[in-house]
């Protein structure tokens, strides 16, 4: 079921990427109410929590010291590096054998603390996390009059091949 899982986030990922690729810097940019601002910015968030959680499964530094690190790269920067960050998580849950998904990664959050997770717990929340923000797109494309192909598991999971 993980790499099932897994597959889905990357499914669905790139429907937001394909969808957003093409829309004007003034849809992109505009202010919303939501906690990172904007559509951009939410979508450059993905990203960063996804290279957060990517360096606490390698056990390396991620270097990030906010969960909205400032100004976003350009969007096609974002979705090649999501796409990237996507294909990579989808290989190396499909390379972790029982007991290497049950290992417990310890890491430190952003905002401070210590916390812990099996691999694949933290693979989950990826894809979960992703999918929470993908969500907050959605509503902001409907707001502003642009539909976005639905990207639900079970469309995914009914697709054809």
């Amino acid at each position: 079921m993980l790499q099932t899982y897994l597959a889905y986030g990357q499914w669905a990922n790139r429907i937001v990427i394909d969808r957003l690729t093409d829309l004007p810097d003034a849809v992109l940019d505009a202010p919303q109410p939501v906690v990172f601002g904007s559509i951009r910015r939410t979508y450059h968030h993905m990203l960063v929590i996804a290279q957060v959680w990517q360096a606490h499964l390698l056990g390396r530094a991620h270097g990030y010291t906010s969960r909205d690190p400032g100004h976003p790269p350009p969007m096609a920067q974002i979705g090649a590096a999501l796409a990237e960050l996507d294909a990579w998580f989808l290989d190396y849950g499909a390379g972790l054998d029982a007991g290497a998904r049950a290992q417990v990664v310890p890491f430190t959050f952003i905002g401070g603390g210590d916390g812990a997770m099996t691999r694949e717990a933290i693979l989950m929340h990826v894809v979960n996390h992703a999918t929470y923000h993908r969500g907050h797109i959605v509503a902001m494309l409907n707001g502003a009059g642009i539909s976005m192909a639905n990207s639900d598991m079970p469309v995914f999971l009914t697709a054809p091949a």
